[in-house]
């Protein structure tokens, strides 16, 4: 199938943003925001796709998931109706990207690596976790549909208060980096998100969940480290518990198996990056 139109969700968001920049010149693209397209109405969502030709859709609007906030008590429903909606509208030959989170797989422990065969071993806690472990189980009965997981994604359009950008700005504004719970990571640079992405666009797969984590995982001590170095001079770090956090990594086997030579940008080449853009662009 010749793709020419690609629909892209959440264009207001970190994930949103970085994919329609990047595909922006290779396709058409369409990122309607909510005023435009209510993912959570039916009506809306079907009229959409009668009135726009649709090849592709990829998926990155959801809401929840905020770190240190609870979930609004709507969040695992809405997740839920915005997928469904998108699944029913688009018909069976229009493939769907989705993405999920490790939440999905219960992030009120400690997850090692978790594998993509363990989902629904254990009830996520949170609303926006349960919304995700549910469209998982759809995406595994749906055709031409695939769910990729992310753990943790870094990089450019972030929101200040994700650790590596925050970690950055306080280098910058040569002040103290305070690490609450030193925790270990799969951080994903948005490069590679993107180039993931792109490849399933262009080789469609018939896996249905797909971890995309780099092959190494690292703390908040590390990307706190990493950007002293990278700065042309050092802030105090300073974690307050001693106690390791809970983990969050994911297997990424079956994405070896999908692009076996993919390199992932190492931590310290995403952070210099990231800590260039941030210096050239902040107020």
């Amino acid at each position: 199938m010749e793709i020419e139109n690609i629909l892209i969700t959440g264009s207001g968001g970190f994930i949103g943003k970085n994919l329609k920049k990047y595909f922006e010149n290779k396709y058409k693209i369409l990122s309607p925001r909510s005023f435009e397209l209510d993912l959570v109405d039916k009506s809306s969502v079907r009229t959409y796709f009668k009135n726009n030709k649709i090849d592709f859709i990829i998926h990155s609007a959801s809401v929840g998931g905020v770190r240190n906030r609870e979930d609004e008590p709507e969040t695992q429903a809405k997740n839920l109706k915005m997928f469904e909606n998108l699944v029913e509208a688009r018909g069976k030959n229009v493939p769907i990207i989705t993405f999920s989170s490790g939440a999905m797989y219960d992030k009120s422990r400690n997850l090692h690596k978790v594998k993509e065969e363990e989902i629904g071993n254990f009830e996520p806690k949170d609303l926006y976790g349960k919304s995700k472990l549910e469209i998982a189980k759809i995406v595994e009965k749906t055709e031409n549909a695939l769910c990729l997981n992310i753990f943790a994604c870094y990089g450019y359009l972030e929101k200040e208060t994700r650790f590596p950008s925050y970690a950055i700005r306080q280098n910058l504004k040569k002040e103290e980096i305070i690490i609450e719970n030193n925790s270990i990571f799969d951080y994903l640079f948005i490069e590679d998100l993107e180039k993931i992405v792109e490849h399933f666009i262009l080789h469609w797969t018939d896996k249905k969940i797909i971890n995309i984590t780099p092959d190494a995982s690292s703390s908040m001590l590390d990307i706190a480290e990493a950007i002293n170095k990278i700065s042309t001079h050092s802030v105090k770090i300073s974690v307050l518990n001693s106690k390791l956090g809970f983990e969050y990594t994911g297997d990424n086997s079956k994405l070896r198996q999908e692009i076996p030579n993919f390199e992932f940008t190492k931590l310290e080449t995403g952070l210099k990056k990231l800590f260039e853009y941030i210096k050239e662009t902040k107020n």
